[in-house]
């Protein structure tokens, strides 16, 4: 296991923001929509994993009208994730033009080149310097370690965006022969959010401070991968589309080391347990809550879980999760949240401690 040298600064949290497209997905709705294509034997097993999941709802960025199909036009990676910027602007009273550094995080860009970052900086008429990291889970602690350094250099704001528009890799004529891609469809959703970084210089506004970041994959198989369309498998197979290898097993045995890691990490920087008012693990499931109290110890009552109602977004799911908490006003000024990031696709961790302040 290794792990970087926590930052000592604080960063302010200036705004966050998020973005979901169209109306919430029941499970029910889901599998109604996906019934022309999956047998009665498939559709019932995807509703024994939401269940198990305790996944009811999602959003997608594709109409559910055809097996295989693109994602709405207005509901595009570079668009959601455009919007989620947007609105943490507008929470900040800021507009692009003020923002010194875009970064974008995502598994599931709009294209492979150019990033889903330069189309996201056109949609915001974004003329600055911009970058992509393509990573999941995990992505916001990674984005977060390089926001830091970038303030520390003089850099004033620093927006941050992930997205994920994965829905558009399912196709459910595959399940007879590949049933574990049920999982990928009653777990996943689709999203963008967003959160604007500056220099902490106001005692009184929120701030985020000891982001940390490590891995322990090294010679692990992914547990989640899309490996179809790079220069290492350019042919994509099942005529034209990728897919998700989702090694479910794998996740549920390391996945929740991984949270093991993040939090003792984050004890390593400095941060007790004993002192945080609500913890954010990665919004995998909706079981979250319980599965922190069984496995960490966590109090189950202080443990945010979001991913009942959204599903699992991936990149985006830390700062929609933390965009939606900070807006619910369920918090007081001062409390501390800690977050807690895993990232399956090589065993990834990271996090930080948030703490509210007037924003």
């Amino acid at each position: 296991m290794a792990a970087e040298p926590p930052a000592p600064r604080r960063l302010a949290i200036l705004g966050t923001g998020s973005a979901l497209p169209g109306p919430a997905i029941s499970t029910p709705e889901l599998l109604a929509a996906m019934a022309p294509h999956m047998s009665a034997v498939s559709r019932a097993l995807a509703a024994r994993i939401a269940n198990r999941l305790a996944i009811k709802s999602r959003h997608l960025a594709r109409s559910l009208t055809q097996p295989v199909e693109a994602v709405r036009a207005e509901d595009s990676a570079p668009r959601l994730a455009a919007r989620a910027v947007s609105a943490a602007l507008h929470q900040c009273l800021r507009s692009a033009d003020q923002v010194h550094f875009l970064l974008g995080h995502t598994a599931t860009p709009h294209t492979l080149l150019p990033s889903n970052t330069a189309w996201t900086a056109d949609e915001l008429r974004y003329n600055g310097p911009y970058a992509e990291l393509r990573q999941a889970c995990t992505g916001f602690a990674a984005a977060t370690r390089i926001a830091d350094g970038l303030l520390a250099t003089g850099h004033s704001t620093v927006a941050i965006v992930g997205s994920e528009t994965g829905s558009v890799y399912f196709d459910p004529r595959i399940v007879a022969d590949e049933p574990e891609q049920l999982v990928n469809l009653v777990q996943m959703g689709d999203g963008a959010g967003a959160a604007i970084l500056g220099p902490h210089l106001d005692g009184s506004s929120s701030y985020l401070e000891r982001p940390f970041f490590g891995s322990q994959g090294l010679d692990r198989r992914p547990g989640l991968s899309l490996t179809e369309g790079g220069s290492g498998s350019p042919l994509v197979t099942r005529g034209g589309l990728p897919h998700f290898n989702h090694g479910h097993r794998d996740i549920k045995e390391n996945g929740l080391d991984l949270l093991r890691s993040s939090l003792a990490a984050a004890e390593a920087a400095g941060v007790d347990r004993s002192t945080v008012d609500w913890f954010l693990p990665h919004q995998a499931n909706g079981r979250m809550a319980e599965l922190c109290q069984e496995y960490l110890q966590l109090p189950r009552e202080r443990v945010i879980c979001e991913a009942d109602a959204v599903g699992n977004l991936g990149s985006a799911a830390i700062w929609v999760a933390l965009d939606r908490l900070r807006r619910s006003k369920r918090l007081a000024i001062g409390d501390r949240v800690l977050v807690l990031g895993a990232e399956a696709t090589k065993y990834l961790y990271g996090g930080f401690l948030y703490v509210h302040g007037r924003t």
